[in-house]
């Protein structure tokens, strides 16, 4: 009976031996693959812990890569603080220079944009002794981010447009403020649709705009009428000039194609090509030499034109 107890407690005394080298044996594996240090329990008890990096995935396998995310809020907010900056240190030598970039959704078969024109929704400013047309096609994919966040910021519904479903064109301010945004460029009718006053639909190909005006400035002329007709007629005529004109300051839409562009007439000049972006242009870094930063364009320019587009389609909402 002796001799039984006796081997019963040398297999007890080796099952703990050998439970215990398993776990040092696999405490080493973890710290040889990196999982960092072990720290083993003391004498008072406690739990053995591996320390994992926070990128770890299950298994000994190769280790997924870390996807680094962007809060495009912040983003804008440490841009607007650069352009701040950039103003106040170079404004006074000339260094300085600025642009107004616009945003608009590429167009998608069988099916219309929402934002079917150029809206302006940011400044630029750019130091750099490089031509803008080198350094801007490069600057604004990696912008895109804070530019699709001030467009976001002028109209709520824009968020629902992916970044990779804009694209992206600039010009310089001077030339924006001084022949687009002069005048009554951007002022439309708050009683009267002008294209209702020529009896046309919203948005109406300018060959029919042309037609209509020309018709009714045709029928309503001074020159045409006499006696109690002719104040009654000269009336009409204004009230289709004044159509016309409306139109045409704001965009005559040649066969359904918006006319961003035309604004601001022949003084006018500067607008790039559109820019499309990447994940390789985005993901680029700023050319060395240039400095360039983006802020929210003033949110009543980006509402007076966004009523406009609403005016040519006739059927999108902005809010």
């Amino acid at each position: 009976m002796e001799a039984v107890l006796q081997q019963a407690q040398l297999c007890s005394v080796s099952a703990s031996f050998r439970s215990a080298f398993r776990l040092a044996n696999v405490n080493s594996r973890l710290c040889s693959r990196g999982f960092g240090a072990v720290r083993c329990a003391g004498k008072r008890g406690g739990t053995v812990s591996t320390k994992r990096p926070a990128n770890a995935t299950g298994g000994f396998g190769a280790k997924a890569p870390v996807k680094t995310s962007f809060d495009a809020g912040v983003l804008l907010k440490r841009s607007e603080q650069i352009y701040t900056k950039l103003i106040a240190e170079h404004a006074s030598e000339g260094d300085v220079r600025e642009f107004i970039i616009c945003v608009r959704q590429k167009s998608e078969k069988n099916s219309k944009p929402v934002l079917d024109d150029w809206l302006p929704v940011a400044e630029l400013a750019l130091v750099s002794e490089f031509d803008a047309s080198a350094v801007l096609p490069q600057a604004l994919p990696i912008l895109c981010r804070e530019v699709a966040e001030c467009a976001a910021k002028g109209a709520v519904a824009l968020r629902a447009i992916s970044r990779s479903c804009l694209e992206y064109a600039y010009e310089p301010a001077e030339a924006f403020y001084d022949h687009v945004m002069s005048g009554s460029q951007m002022q439309l009718s708050s009683v009267e649709c002008p294209y209702g006053v020529l009896g046309l639909p919203k948005g109406a190909p300018a060959s029919e705009v042309r037609t209509a005006y020309r018709s009714l400035a045709a029928q309503n002329h001074p020159d045409k009428h006499s006696g109690e007709n002719a104040t009654a007629a000269e009336q009409e005529f204004k009230r289709v000039t004044s159509a016309y004109d409306q139109i045409k300051r704001a965009g005559l839409a040649a066969g359904g194609v918006p006319t961003y562009e035309s604004l601001g007439g022949t003084g006018r000049n500067g607008l790039s090509e559109p820019i499309s972006i990447t994940s390789k242009t985005m993901s680029a870094a700023i050319p060395e030499g240039v400095q360039v930063a983006v802020r929210q364009l003033d949110p009543e320019i980006t509402s007076r034109f966004l009523t406009r587009i609403y005016a040519r389609s006739g059927g999108a909402t902005f809010v």
